[in-house]
């Protein structure tokens, strides 16, 4: 992975040769690239069908999501660190939040042996009056026991408005995103 994603990409994983997996969350959004057989993931009980080559944004959960196909998968996961798929898919972000429990489909025919120079192209810089991508590292690094003063002084904006552009950002409330984040770390 290139350098200058490291910031906001947690990951790259190959899910290959099962029929299921398990997505542990990880307090940041995924992106799943399909890159053969058809197969469904399952959040919150409900399925969605994902076709060969179709790639879907998953927003920052709280429970496991399945994958499950007759066939082999043969998938990439991309796991965001927190924000971090803001910077990527800005567009998507109102249509997340107001379907969080639904996976948008993207585009289709993502390439593997692209997804560097793929990011780097889609990658926009955040309007925020604050660096997300600090309280997230600061939340990352103190848990559920983050100290709320040190992140709204990071912001430098009223708790309120800090609540609702976090929200917006990373598909969870700071407690929550602290919470499950500890709980991937310990898996």
């Amino acid at each position: 992975m290139h350098k200058k994603l490291k910031k906001y990409i947690e990951s790259y994983e190959l899910i290959q040769n099962c029929k299921t997996q398990t997505l542990i969350p990880n307090a940041g959004m995924i992106v799943l690239i399909n890159q053969e057989t058809n197969c469904e993931i399952i959040i919150e009980n409900i399925s969605y069908k994902i076709e060969s080559f179709q790639a879907v944004l998953i927003n920052a959960y709280e429970n496991p999501v399945y994958i499950q196909s007759n066939e082999l998968i043969n998938l990439i996961a991309i796991r965001f660190k927190g924000a971090g798929a803001s910077f990527f898919y800005e567009e998507y972000m109102d249509e997340l939040m107001h379907n969080p429990k639904e996976p948008i489909f993207i585009e289709k025919d993502i390439k593997e042996i692209e997804l560097d120079n793929y990011f780097q192209n889609r990658f926009k810089a955040s309007n925020l009056p604050f660096n997300i991508m600090k309280i997230i590292d600061l939340l990352d690094e103190q848990g559920s026991s983050y100290n709320i003063d040190e992140v709204l002084a990071i912001a430098n904006v009223p708790r309120k408005i800090l609540d609702k552009l976090f929200r917006l950002k990373t598909g969870l409330s700071f407690k929550t995103y602290a919470i499950v984040k500890e709980q991937y770390i310990k898996n």
